[in-house]
């Protein structure tokens, strides 16, 4: 999709002057997914085409369609680093706990490790098996806490959605 911007009219050759809220609508539906937009933008995409015939009301409900789309927009972005936070949790947990088979695997051996290397490793081992086992700990709490977050935040899009012709988006 090629963005456009539009330029107020200059006042001096003759064409009438208009809110600039009206402009910047024009701009943001000219350059946006008519599909992706909240229902108040979506007809005003039809009333722009005579932007002769816009009232002061019109420019102010446009820079109200405006913002709920800005709004909708940040509750999207929103959601998406929800869900990119949870599957990074899941993903760190699933790795944690991998190392930690691992570790206890290399504790059991800690003699023979000791006779060929000529190094104790439990001090290093034990460190790093308590660490772990905190972040394992600590992960499936924090998951869920996101997991609450995104489930709220579903809720507030689904609200928004219904109120502003937005449910096929969710």
């Amino acid at each position: 999709m090629e963005s456009q911007t539009l330029t107020t009219p200059n006042p001096s050759s003759g064409v009438e002057t208009f809110p600039h809220e009206v402009f910047e609508a024009q701009s943001f539906l000219r350059n946006n997914d008519p599909r992706n937009l909240v229902a108040p933008l979506r007809q005003a995409k039809f009333v722009l085409a005579d932007t002769a015939a816009l009232p002061a009301q019109t420019a102010r409900e446009l820079q109200q369609a405006v913002l709920l789309q800005d709004q909708w927009e940040a509750l999207l972005a929103e959601r998406e680093l929800l869900r990119n936070d949870i599957q990074r949790g899941r993903e760190g947990l699933n790795e944690v706990r991998r190392d930690l088979i691992t570790l206890w695997a290399q504790l059991a051996e800690w003699p023979a490790y000791e006779r060929i290397c000529g190094h104790n490793p439990l001090p290093d081992l034990v460190q790093s098996i308590s660490v772990r086992e905190r972040i394992e700990e600590f992960l499936p709490g924090w998951i869920a806490r996101r997991e609450d977050q995104l489930a709220t935040l579903n809720l507030k899009m689904e609200a928004c959605a219904q109120n502003n012709g937005l449910a096929h988006l969710l």
